[in-house]
């Protein structure tokens, strides 16, 4: 985890970013989930192929679902380039204070690192 991106340059003072395979392994651990905030026409193109460890709400719906996201946890948020999930970062930590990171590179970045994708 890093306190500045690596792959993207969307970036928000205080928000931390963590590299796909870092979140991957943490996701496998059992230490985090993956938060999807894509809509649904980017997620039936492709998403990350996880067989646990993840929930999809699209960021248009986040503030009327937010009681759906676990508080016990970390949850590491993903978009389509990293902009809308710096953004839901923010919101997390700042509104909710929920430990949230942002995926650095966000999907595009899980695909060139030839992660599991569906």
């Amino acid at each position: 985890m890093t306190n500045e991106p690596v792959f993207q340059q969307y970036h928000f003072e205080g928000i931390r970013h963590v590299q796909p395979l870092e979140a991957f392994q943490l996701i496998e651990r059992g230490e985090a989930i993956l938060l999807d905030v894509r809509e649904a026409f980017e997620v039936e193109a492709a998403h990350p192929g996880l067989e646990s460890g993840m929930l999809w709400i699209p960021m248009s719906e986040l503030q009327q679902r937010i009681t759906e996201l676990p508080t016990n946890i970390t949850i590491i948020v993903m978009c389509a380039h990293g902009i809308r999930s710096v953004q839901v970062v923010y919101y997390l930590v700042n509104h909710h204070r929920i430990n949230a990171l942002n995926l650095d590179g966000a999907f595009e970045q899980w695909v060139i690192d030839q992660l599991p994708v569906e």
